[in-house]
């Protein structure tokens, strides 16, 4: 096993994990906490990379790189979140708080945008590989996508492009975390499936996407808001298909675990959206859970200088970090 490796930090609006990753794709090490919001949240980010570069250490592993993923309107070039509604975060300097750690002071950190990192993961190891034209659609806790135009990920000039979940899906609609109305990311995201659930049904119980799909058999409220989640986003997608025309949508996070669910009605949706366009194939990342935490374990490899070692890995390689069980203790 090689004694080099990195760490890949994903932080998703639930929990935020922490891959140990080495240069042949081998993974030493996961660990995994409960996010949390605002102030709370970088310290549970903080103290598990001050855990992964713990265990590195107890494991004689040397660190050759982090690489951190964000929800947000982050800059890559300064690691500073300026708005993450998720999180609760506004003008956050992400970068410079976890480098504050003695442990990682001369470790190279990189701080980068979670979808456009699985984005590009999915382009190398997922669905999308091979493919010049594409787009990744994160429906997670939030809403944003990765777009990919003749082989280039778009950024945007401020950094923010992809930020599909915070476009209007229903004029006059709901009211967003992030302080607009008629997000798609009100409508369909994890948080906003619950929420409207519970808001149509009084039900407060459920607990997860996958309690909300058990019940579209027997319960015409589940029903309800997984149609109109449904509707907003073949309105989102439609707009996303139109500008940059792609060859192929990879869906991913976790509510794409829904599968037949979610693409059969989505893709029938979307034919009567697009009219004389065709659809493009809508399909579910084979990476399943886990392109954010290769795309930070990329970015993590890319810090430190050791990109090569990724043209090796195969798509078997990185699905396998799905099934690691984080390590006994961690929060």
């Amino acid at each position: 096993m090689s004694r080099e490796s990195v760490i890949g930090i994903d932080i998703g609006g639930t929990s935020v994990t922490a891959d140990l990753v080495n240069c042949n794709g081998e993974l030493i090490a996961s660990l995994s906490r409960r996010t949390g919001q605002g102030e709370e949240a970088l310290e549970a980010i903080a103290a598990l990379v001050a855990d992964a570069a713990e265990v590195a250490a107890s494991w004689d592993v040397r660190l050759r790189g982090i690489g951190v993923l964000t929800p947000g309107h982050v800059e890559e070039r300064t690691g500073v979140v300026h708005f993450a509604s998720n999180l609760g975060w506004i003008e956050v300097p992400l970068a410079t708080t976890l480098r504050r750690n003695p442990r990682i002071a001369d470790v190279p950190l990189a701080v980068g945008h979670d979808v456009r990192w699985a984005g590009i993961a999915e382009g190398a190891f997922g669905a999308a590989r091979g493919i010049r034209d594409y787009a990744v659609l994160s429906i997670g806790t939030g809403i944003a996508a990765c777009l990919v135009v003749d082989g280039a990920v778009l950024s945007g000039a401020s950094g923010s492009a992809g930020e599909i979940g915070h476009a209007t899906a229903v004029p006059g609609g709901d009211f967003c975390a992030c302080g607009r109305v008629g997000c798609l990311d009100a409508y369909a995201s994890g948080a906003g499936l619950l929420r409207r659930y519970g808001a149509l049904s009084g039900r407060t119980d459920l607990r997860s996407v996958a309690d909300l799909l058990g019940l579209l058999a027997k319960d015409p409220h589940a029903r309800t808001v997984w149609g109109e989640a449904i509707d907003a986003l073949a309105v989102g997608l439609c707009t996303t298909i139109m500008t940059v025309d792609p060859a192929l949508v990879s869906l991913v996070g976790g509510v794409s675990q829904a599968g037949g669910l979610l693409t059969g009605p989505l893709t029938e949706r979307l034919t009567a959206e697009l009219g004389w366009k065709s659809v493009p194939p809508l399909v579910v990342s084979p990476l399943r859970a886990i392109p954010g935490r290769a795309g930070a374990v990329m970015l993590g490899m890319r810090a430190g200088g050791d990109d090569r070692c990724v043209a090796a890995w195969s798509t078997e390689d990185v699905a396998a970090w799905q099934g690691a069980r984080a390590l006994d203790g961690a929060r």
